[in-house]
């Protein structure tokens, strides 16, 4: 259900009237705190002296910036001048401005962490430091990036670490200023710092900005809030919209108690509270609720549906024997869904980019079309594409995949060999393959010849597992082959974490999974070379790389990168302790019941929740039982169907009959015409 912003509820429109001083706008889920914004702009620019330029509005991403100034403009043409941006384009256009004063140069650059981690990897060649020598440039970054900020350390970063980042920092901050450039934290430090040192530049900017608004407040950091804090002018015209409950960033440094003490900083600040839910069922929005309310620390609020809401289904939680099986079925879930709902309309949502990496083989196998969104792509990651050009240079190869292995791992083939191959197949007019078997032609050493007759071999050996006809799964298959040829000690010995190796590899793994129920289904007529071709076709089909919201494709998305998106169908994989709360990466508590509640609060009319008995973690199955946040809640919420299926009423079994007698009238037509 859209709102318009000509029918405002009493709440919203209190908002809407209150633009002066300070003001906590506390939106819930789906409760049109856009819709608000933008009618109080409206009302700003019409009912007060302020001018289109007079008025900051602060967002998180160009998108929300966008979709504003676009709506302002669709009900005040002269709203066109409005300032609206992300924090860090703010800090870029004022540090334009100001670049004498901040001791840049007139065209300064900007730089991202790899470049900052490559000047922090400079700098640590004339650094010397008797405790350790080997340092991670990604951990003296974060190391440095918590000293600028005033923000303890984690205690999982060494001491020696800690020592080390002090001892940098003066040196990192002279590089930036002697290469003339800033970084991402500079855009907000940098303008923060120049605001507090000179009492002049405050003063005109409080005179510039008459009202201040800030969106998403709940995923502001400290440093942001800094930032605001010295833009706010003496009439305290500022305005906040967010939601404490959907704050599920603290990893990247968003503080909660931004949004939670915003009215103890502000004398006279008007608290209102929108909780009517314009998107969800009454019955999604009710175990919304009580998922939610279980957290402590929040501010005090509880969603309702519109009057005008329409009852549907409670929403379901299918439980599957295991991983692949919970894949395999929501799969099946999708296909039938898709037959009466269009597949942009369907999302499947999960906390871990693992989940989706092997859902993505079925669906491509499947041939649904899918966007994912927050992870990347299977077929983006290096691991993968680097065991299919082996798959495809053992079954059918070509000279792209022989020469992304043909050095992998390291065994001497380095750049002038392949040159010097290359030099051979362009006389002999041949593949690189023959290129490789006539070695010697080519002039290369023995040593490097006998290499390359290895990996050859290796081939073989690869393509006789690949077409084997017995019960040995993929899965085994292939951790035995890449790990005889050396792509597993490559794997982990490229990453100084071992749990890092560890899910890298997984990766090869779950690959000979999706092979091994690609066999499953594959046509029996078919012999193992035919199949294991067609799984590589069907692995290697690009989706476009369109974002056309007009394209009908399944949603993937992680649950983080889901926040602010609504869909009809929502499928929440994996709700299972361990999962969600993540075992690793969810030791904030209430911030993982935050992003499950971000995740249901997504569905509009059906939400479906999957989980699987046992898992594989870490090469060892295990049980799994159901994440705390649905156990610790009325069963009376939700279905439960243990054995993964939903029974049929009688009405939809005697529709599937129908459409089985008129699927079988077709076959018998068509083999008697």
């Amino acid at each position: 259900m859209t709102q318009r912003s000509s029918n405002l509820n009493p709440d919203q429109m209190k908002a809407v009237n209150c633009i002066k001083g300070p003001l906590l706008i506390l939106a819930g889920a789906g409760s049109g705190k856009t819709t608000v914004l933008v009618s109080r702009t409206k009302k700003i620019l019409e009912e007060t002296d302020a001018k289109p330029e007079e008025v900051l509005v602060l967002t998180f991403t160009n998108k929300a910036a966008k979709e504003l100034k676009e709506r302002v403009l669709k009900v005040l043409p002269q709203g066109k001048k409005l300032l609206t941006g992300t924090f860090h384009a703010f800090g870029l256009k004022f540090l334009k401005k100001h670049h004498k004063l901040a001791g840049l140069p007139e065209r300064f650059g900007i730089i991202d962490d790899a470049d900052s981690r490559f000047i922090i990897k400079d700098l640590l060649r004339d650094k010397k430091h008797d405790s350790k020598s080997d340092y991670d440039p990604e951990i003296l970054l974060k190391v440095i990036q918590d000293i600028r900020l005033k923000r303890n350390h984690s205690p999982s970063i060494e001491e020696s670490y800690q020592e080390m980042g002090s001892w940098l920092i003066d040196d990192y901050m002279t590089r930036l200023s002697t290469l003339g450039v800033v970084d991402f934290d500079g855009l907000i430090l940098t303008p923060t710092k120049l605001l507090k040192e000179y009492p002049e530049l405050k003063e005109e900017y409080h005179k510039k900005i008459k009202y201040l608004m800030v969106d998403e407040f709940q995923d502001t950091s400290a440093m942001q809030m800094d930032l605001v804090k010295q833009l706010i002018g003496p009439a305290e015209n500022i305005a906040v919209v967010g939601d404490d409950d959907q704050s599920i960033y603290g990893w990247r440094g968003a503080e909660i108690k931004n949004i939670l003490s915003f009215p103890k900083q502000f004398k006279n600040c008007q608290v209102i509270r929108l909780e009517i839910n314009y998107r969800s069922s009454p019955e999604i929005i009710n175990l919304a609720n009580a998922v939610i309310s279980k957290n402590e620390n929040r501010h005090s609020k509880v969603l309702k549906p519109h009057v005008d809401s329409v009852s549907g289904e409670k929403p379901e939680v299918y439980v599957f024997e295991d991983e692949a099986k919970e894949c395999e079925e929501v799969v099946n879930l999708v296909r039938n869904i898709s037959r009466g709902t269009k597949l942009k309309d369907i999302a499947i949502l999960y906390r871990s980019n693992a989940q989706g990496g092997f859902l993505e083989g079925l669906l491509k196998q499947s041939r649904i079309p899918y966007d994912l969104t927050g992870g990347p792509n299977l077929m983006d990651r290096k691991e993968v594409r680097d065991a299919l050009s082996f798959i495809k240079a053992a079954i059918s190869p070509d000279d792209l995949s022989l020469r992304r292995i043909v050095n992998l791992p390291p065994r001497g083939v380095g750049d002038v060999s392949v040159r010097k191959l290359l030099d051979l197949q362009e006389i002999k007019n041949s593949g690189f393959l023959s290129a490789l078997r006539k070695w010697r032609e080519a002039e290369l050493k023995e040593k490097v010849g006998l290499s390359i007759e290895d990996f050859l071999n290796s081939l073989k050996d690869l393509r006789d597992a690949l077409i084997k006809n017995d019960d040995t799964s993929y899965e085994d298959r292939f951790k035995t082959f890449f790990t005889n040829v050396g792509l597993k000690d490559l794997i982990f010995s490229s990453y100084k974490d071992n749990k890092t190796g560890q899910k890298k590899w997984e990766l090869i793994e779950i690959l000979g999974r999706i092979l091994d129920i690609f066999l499953s289904k594959a046509d029996d007529r078919k012999n193992r070379a035919s199949v294991v071709k067609d799984f590589l076709e069907s692995m290697m089909l690009r989706e476009s790389d369109s974002r056309d919201d007009e394209e009908d494709k399944l949603q993937m998305l992680t649950l983080h990168a889901s926040k602010g998106l609504e869909f009809p169908v929502v499928i929440l994989m994996g709700v299972d302790e361990g999962l969600i709360p993540h075992e690793k990466l969810g030791h904030n508590i209430s911030e993982e019941r935050r992003l499950f509640y971000v995740g249901v609060t997504r569905a509009k009319t059906s939400l479906i929740m999957t989980r699987a008995n046992t898992r594989k973690r870490y090469g060892k199955r295990r049980q799994t039982s159901a994440t705390r946040f649905l156990v610790n809640v009325a069963d009376d919420l939700y279905l439960t169907y243990k054995n993964g299926f939903k029974p049929v009423s009688e009405v939809e079994r005697k529709d599937m009959l129908k459409d089985l007698y008129k699927s079988l009238d077709k076959k018998i037509l068509g083999k008697s015409m």
